[in-house]
């Protein structure tokens, strides 16, 4: 994964036993390091990887079609595709060809595919692979500024991660967390997105022969810098989000800017990002708009940089959501641009995102999404459908590369979460047409956690089952706003009730899953820290399934004490049920400090402390709001014993109002 080009396999293989011997033509630095990502595989199976001249035994031949050796054992067989590899694994060794450094890095990553563990050594089925992506660039854009900043390490997990399933080019979206020299107040303190740390990691990804590309908002999404005082007269709207094009200090802002991130990594790609400008014309640039209009506006502001930032020799890439918008622009826009076009929908035809672009003479990236943001857990079935058709769509109408996009709006979203979608789209990219995601799901778990079988695409599966039952609830998905809402309040009530039917179909899932999950556990998986994060929107599925029945189990159970309140012991027992121990409200608060706990390990496992308290506060808030609860059953118990009476739920806080 992703299935090669062309695959002829056989039910024979090639028996590795002890030692893998590998020779090299050219042995380069790069050749070597390609070839050093074997060991791991190799080392499930107690198999060394030894370099030598002329190996005897099982051995691996590897090396570029340049090569005259290789060229030989080609047969005439011509690799003159970017990328490409062809693999022939025979009974006695394994000849692997390729283009490049980088095909040759890709065909080691199909031969680690193959490798299986069997009675302590490893088999390789004998049979060919002649492979080659459908799109050069095949890219991951991760949100970095709305709250969680993964720390270096992730970075670099991220790069080999996606280096093995053949993607290319990784960009950070950057909006205030790079500290500027000319704007030393932007970035957060906490935050290690520093020019040091980004030139490492260029150079960490440039082995994986990964891309790693400068993102930072140029236009819009700079509120966290436009807040300040210090910057407000660069605001198109006082502390707004949109640069005023209207400000020269604006253009002098983002010179250094992109100088500064030109420094820190080498790339030949610079995104300057320019999406939703919502704001422009509505401020500062209100006279300019008025008498040239919006979209000229906008073409000006990205023809000026364009023009202001050539010495930079980079291409230029922008979100194209405003052109596409104002059609008119197109013919106008610098054909230089590459044009990020962005669409998170499903949809059967992509066609009107895309061929604007193409026929102005610009290149093109498609960029679906996730479905990760304001979600409990990805919405895979939009996301794989939005992926797969956008893509396939790309590909037929010539589009350069894809870049699938993840986001953290509103800051919760943990990244781990995100492989399943990561790795279809690096399928999708590289492969010619569509992608089964049944076959897909065949495939994940040995691919992703080297296990046999499929427990975790089940667990995926259920996951996206719990979304779709919160939409027939007429609820959209298992949302953050949902899990967060107050049930004894009317859009929390109307929620509660909208979902109570199927509250108990979606707990069963989350705790099925959970059980699988800790089966998983027992036995050692490439990549199990992974799982902790499918433990945890797990656990949170099945808290929000308990919040909607305890709460309204409260409810009904309050109304009926309140409306009989004359049996003292009935009402005690009924209190006690509602808060006590083992109480309805207790299940709940302790649920959720559990919940703290496990978040705040999962996402310090990939990110800095920056912004964890943002989050966490919520956590002890809605702990807080069931302590509360607890307090307040408490005293109309102890208030009952006076007066022999309870007061209406509405009044005592327990009533779902319509």
């Amino acid at each position: 994964m992703p299935a090669p080009r062309v695959a002829k396999l056989e039910t024979r293989s090639l028996s590795l036993k002890g030692a893998l011997r590998v020779r090299l033509a050219p042995d380069t630095p790069a050749s070597r390091f390609a070839l050093s990502t074997l060991e791991s595989e190799c080392a499930r199976g107690k198999v060394s990887v030894n370099y030598g001249a002329r190996p005897a035994g099982p051995h691996l031949f590897a090396g570029l079609a340049s090569h005259p050796e290789v060229r030989g054992r080609l047969n005439g067989r011509r690799l003159d595709k970017p990328q490409s590899y062809w693999l022939r694994v025979e009974p006695d060794g394994i000849f692997l060809a390729a283009s490049d450094e980088a095909g040759l890095f890709y065909g080691v990553q199909t031969l680690r595919q193959l490798m299986r563990v069997s009675d302590g050594r490893i088999e390789v089925p004998v049979g060919f692979i002649e492979d080659w992506p459908e799109l050069p660039y095949r890219g991951l854009s991760i949100d970095v500024s709305r709250g969680p900043v993964p720390t270096e390490e992730r970075l670099q997990a991220v790069v080999r991660t996606m280096a093995e399933f053949k993607m290319n080019m990784l960009t950070l979206y950057m909006e205030h967390v790079f500290p500027y020299s000319h704007a030393p107040l932007v970035a957060p303190r906490g935050t290690e997105i520093t020019p040091e740390m980004l030139q490492r990691l260029s150079a960490y990804a440039a082995r994986y022969h990964v891309d790693l590309v400068p993102q930072q908002q140029m236009f819009g999404h700079m509120h966290n810098m436009l807040k300040l005082e210090l910057y407000s007269d660069m605001a198109e709207t006082p502390y707004g989000s949109v640069l005023a094009p209207a400000e020269e200090r604006v253009y002098e802002w983002i010179e250094k800017a992109a100088r500064e991130l030109a420094e820190a990594m080498p790339s030949r790609f610079l995104h300057i990002g320019c999406d939703e400008t919502f704001e422009l014309g509505a401020g500062r640039s209100r006279e300019l708009a008025a008498r040239m209009g919006v979209s000229e506006v906008y073409r000006m502001h990205l023809e000026r940089v364009a023009r202001m930032l050539a010495p930079l020799n980079r291409r230029l890439m922008f979100w194209g959501d405003i052109a596409l918008s104002h059609p008119e622009l197109l013919p106008r826009l610098p054909k230089d641009l590459v044009a990020m076009t962005w669409d998170y929908d499903p949809k059967p035809d992509y066609t009107p995102q895309i061929a604007p672009f193409l026929e102005n003479g610009m290149e093109v990236f498609v960029c679906p999404g996730l479905n990760n943001w304001h979600r409990i857990y990805p919405g895979y079935a939009e996301a794989l459908a939005n992926i797969n058709a956008f893509v396939r769509d790309g590909k037929k109408l010539g589009a350069k590369g894809m870049l699938n996009t993840h986001w953290v709006d509103g800051g919760e979203a943990l990244f781990g979460l995100n492989w399943y979608g990561i790795v279809y789209s690096a399928a999708a990219a590289w492969q010619p047409g569509e992608v089964d995601p049944a076959a897909f799901a065949e495939g994940f778990d040995w691919v992703f956690h080297r296990r046999q079988g499929r427990t975790i695409a089940t667990v995926v599966e259920r996951l996206m089952r719990a979304h779709k039952l919160f939409e027939q609830a007429g609820l959209r998905y298992a949302s953050e706003q949902l899990f967060w809402m107050d049930p004894f309040s009317k859009a929390g009530a109307h929620s509660l009730r909208l979902a109570l039917p199927f509250a108990s179909e979606i707990r069963k899932l989350a705790e099925q899953s959970l059980v699988d999950l800790e089966d998983c556990r027992k036995q050692p998986a490439a990549r199990d820290s992974e799982f902790v994060f499918l433990e945890l929107a797990c656990r949170r599925l099945n808290y929000l399934g308990m919040k909607i029945q305890f709460s309204s189990h409260m409810a009904e159970r309050y109304r009926a004490l309140a409306e009989k309140p004359d049996d003292a012991t009935a009402v005690r027992r009924g209190l006690r049920r509602i808060s006590g121990t083992n109480g309805l409200v207790e299940d709940l608060r302790e649920a959720m400090l559990e919940l703290k706990a496990l978040y705040r390990a999962a996402w310090l496992s990939e990110n800095q402390p920056y912004w964890l308290d943002n989050v966490l506060i919520r956590y002890d808030a809605e702990a807080l709001y069931w302590q509360q609860k607890a307090n307040l059953v408490a005293r109309l118990w102890q208030e009952y014993q006076v007066t022999k009476r309870l007061p209406p739920p509405a009044e005592a806080g327990f009533e779902l109002p319509e």
